[in-house]
Parts: C-alpha cells; structure tokens; sequence
C-alpha cells in the first residue's frame, strides 16, 4: 500500500467543512406542532424526512387505549418509549425508558391501554390495512412530510431532498 506522511493515499488530507447555509444544527422539537397522523387518537411531530430514502424521524404520540391497525414494516422501525407504554403482547409490555426495533417484515397491532409516546427512526414505509385486509396506506417519509407541511409543522423539521441548497459547496474550505 502506498503511503504519504498523513497516511495511506486514499485518506482525506484537506476535506473542507460542510457549510452550515440556512440549516438549524438544533431543533426544540417543542416548537413543532402535532399533526393527525393515520389513526384516530394518535399525533407525530415529523423531526426528519429524507425524501431520497424514504427514511424519516418522528416523536409519536398516541392517546390510552388505542390499538394500531395490522400495519406492515417494509423497513426497520427503531423506537425508545417516551413516557406511558405499548405491547404487542400483554406479557412483553415496553415502558418508558425501553427500546424496541420492530423489524423489516413484521406485521402486528400494537396496543396502547394507557397511551404513549415515542421517539421512532423509520428506515422505510409502513403498509396499513384497512378490516377488509385491503391495503389502506404505504406510509413513507414523502407522506409525512405532505402532512406535517400541511400542517404548517416543517419549519422546524431537517428535510433532505435529492437536491437541498446547490448555492452552497458541500465542502468548504476551512482556510479560503
């Protein structure tokens, strides 16, 4: 392998600082406000969309005794409970402080009996079914962002699209 004093020749020796533009680095996501999310009972504060992958950030919040519709993960959904709790199954209950991914492929009907509220990282859409077991909605970070922007509740939320600001070089100069 060849080397140069910084090290090997494939190492970043002058890379420059991302720009910060019009971008927030921080958020109060206390100053979003809820939006309806697909059920009744239930709200989410869109935190980040990137509308290029489909992932997405939420705080969701969903009132005591709701139970989602059997809903489908096309993608990891990670979550860490907030306050109250959920279960899919009454002798696994997660709680306030506790963490569950919810896999690709899963499909379940989680229940809220005193309601809660959770941070979710969405790494793909969610497929919900309607009683009939027709699909009813595929839930990705495009319709969550149509909501909140309906909303008026982005202009706090880190949206990335194919293209964001192409004023602003990716990678300043620290020195120039």
């Amino acid at each position: 392998m060849r080397t140069t004093a910084a090290g090997p020749l494939f190492w970043m020796t002058d890379p420059g600082t991302t720009p910060k533009g019009s971008r927030r680095e921080f958020i109060d996501p206390n100053n979003i406000p809820w939006t309806d999310w697909l059920m009744p009972g239930t709200r989410f504060r869109l935190l980040y969309a990137n509308l290029a992958t489909g992932s997405f950030t939420v705080i969701l919040q969903v009132d005591p005794g709701v139970q989602a519709t059997p809903h489908w993960h096309m993608g990891n959904v990670q979550a860490y409970i907030l306050d109250g709790g959920f279960h899919y199954h009454e002798d696994d209950p997660g709680v306030a402080g506790t963490y569950t991914c919810e896999v690709a492929g899963a499909i379940h009907e989680p229940i809220a009996p005193n309601g809660t509220t959770m941070l979710a990282f969405v790494e793909g859409p969610i497929a919900g079914y309607l009683p009939d077991g027709t699909l009813g909605v595929v839930a990705d970070a495009r319709l969550h962002y149509y909501m909140a922007r309906d909303n008026d509740a982005i202009a706090h939320a880190q949206i990335v699209d194919y293209t964001t600001d192409p004023s602003v070089d990716m990678h300043d100069k620290a020195d120039s």
